[in-house]
């Protein structure tokens, strides 16, 4: 039998005989993304998650299989293996995990595992790990230990252990953690002191990081408030020799993440050399209006550039968002983007700006269908100067929509850049089919960014979640 029929009936078989024999709760689910390219290649990324619980035991599995991955993925990853595996006995006040695991101390900055299949990114530990609380939550302790992910096994010559520790008095919260970890060529020790403290709408938070060995070392403070109408938040950052060689932390960009096409164009992604950066938000309610003013400034630090001896800024945007229901039917977004971009990351005067213009409605008919619509609009005099694009999505409260979209350089390229494609969703199952011409550069998801080639292919994306 195959290793996909056996999937297949492993998938329909287990929640049933689980449920019926009372041997406890059995999650999981099955993800594939498969492109057929223009030239005949065929790649595909395909996950299988199963999570088993009874009582305080937990065990689960991880597989992936990929015959070619995507075009844009690390193509060592090719292949079938089991990366996700453990074992875990959660008890009131302690827990104790064996085999694969995800944590963070922290912001992440110290550490932090994580998987994002969207990036291609999965850093999990291989290992131990073991959790205390007391039972006010006043303290709490983790130690773990381990080996890093790589690829469908383990790194060679690689490991890391540490230890976070937290005491919490009220609204004030105290942590410390250390990391040591050896990345092959050698051992470091790094650590963090993070605290927080909120009353009523207010919130801040301050964090220290600490990397003698790279001389390096990260600030961060965060403030937030919020009341019935308005909210506010602020994040200032400083980073500087901040790159891990194992990519055992989080470094995400700072800047807002856009979701609308040309506003994502052009992306900044971190400067972990060195670099000194803030972002603000406003956001303001009044009846059927919602307003979102966003900005964030970059500079890269002397430190990290050659024969500099101030700041240089590495990327600047400014953007307006301004949201209105009409009635129950029409709502409207409205939304501007200023952006400025320095490609050396300050090494260099020269700049790229664009300004992004963007009209978004959705019109919900009578009965259960509703008409997404946008048109965009970007303008620079750099890189490959104007572009244009619109959208056009048709769904339905019964699970399916239809979409068409299109990005058009007239500025310089004379190049389309289109898709069409359907979904339809039911209970824990979707599956989404496209076709189209995808531009080249960078895919970002929570701040952080992967390199995407140019292609041309149609797209099969499968779910199923139980």
């Amino acid at each position: 039998m195959s290793f996909r029929k056996c999937i297949s009936l492993l998938l329909v078989l287990l929640p049933t005989l689980a449920a019926a024999q009372g041997w406890g709760h059995l999650s999981g689910g099955v993800e594939s993304n498969s492109i057929v390219y223009r030239d005949g290649t065929f790649r595909s990324n395909n996950y299988l998650k199963l999570d088993y619980v009874k009582g305080r035991f937990s065990a689960g599995i991880q597989a992936e299989y990929y015959p070619e991955p995507l075009l844009g993925y690390d193509l060592n990853l090719k292949g079938i293996g089991l990366p996700g595996k453990y074992i875990a006995w959660t008890d009131t006040l302690w827990s104790i995990t064996a085999g694969d695991f995800y944590e963070q101390f922290g912001t992440g900055i110290l550490l932090r595992s994580w998987e994002d299949r969207n990036l291609g990114t999965n850093n999990s530990i291989g290992g131990g790990r073991v959790t205390f609380h007391t039972r006010n939550d006043v303290f709490s302790l983790k130690v773990l230990g381990g080996v890093p992910r790589k690829y469908l096994w383990y790194a060679p010559d690689q490991w890391l252990s540490g230890g976070e520790a937290s005491l919490r008095l009220g609204s004030f919260l105290l942590e410390g953690a250390g990391l040591v970890k050896n990345d092959g060529h050698g051992t470091s020790v790094s650590y963090s002191v993070l605290s927080s403290y909120s009353i009523g709408g207010f919130s801040a938070r301050a964090e220290w990081v600490g990397a003698p060995k790279q001389k390096g070392n990260a600030q961060t403070l965060e403030l937030a408030y919020a009341q019935k109408s308005i909210s506010t938040s602020l994040t200032v950052r400083r980073l500087q020799n901040m790159l891990d060689p194992m990519g055992m932390n989080y470094l995400p960009s700072l800047c807002q993440e856009h979701s609308y096409m040309l506003a994502s164009l052009n992306p900044y992604t971190t400067f972990a050399d060195g670099e000194l950066g803030g972002s603000l938000d406003v956001f303001y309610r009044l009846k059927s209006w919602k307003f979102h003013v966003n900005g964030s400034y970059i500079w890269a630090l002397p430190s990290a550039l050659k024969d500099h001896e101030t700041l240089r800024m590495a990327y600047r945007d400014l953007n307006v968002q301004v949201e209105k229901r009409w009635n129950r039917s029409l709502k409207t977004v409205a939304f501007m983007s200023i952006q400025e971009n320095s490609p050396t990351h300050g090494q260099r005067k020269a700049t790229n700006a664009q300004n992004v213009f963007v009209l978004d409605g959705v019109y919900k008919f009578k009965g259960k269908l509703s008409l997404r619509a946008q048109l965009q609009y970007l303008y620079s005099q750099e890189l490959t100067r104007d572009w244009m694009a619109g959208s056009l999505e048709l769904s339905s409260t019964d699970g399916w929509s239809v979409h068409v979209q299109d990005m058009y350089n007239h500025g310089s390229s004379k190049e389309h850049y289109y898709e069409a494609g359907a979904s339809w969703s039911y209970k824990g199952f979707k599956v989404a089919l496209s076709y189209g011409h995808q531009r080249a550069g960078m895919v970002c998801s929570g701040g952080v960014c992967r390199w995407q080639p140019e292609y041309t292919g149609g797209m099969l994306r499968l779910n199923y979640h139980f």
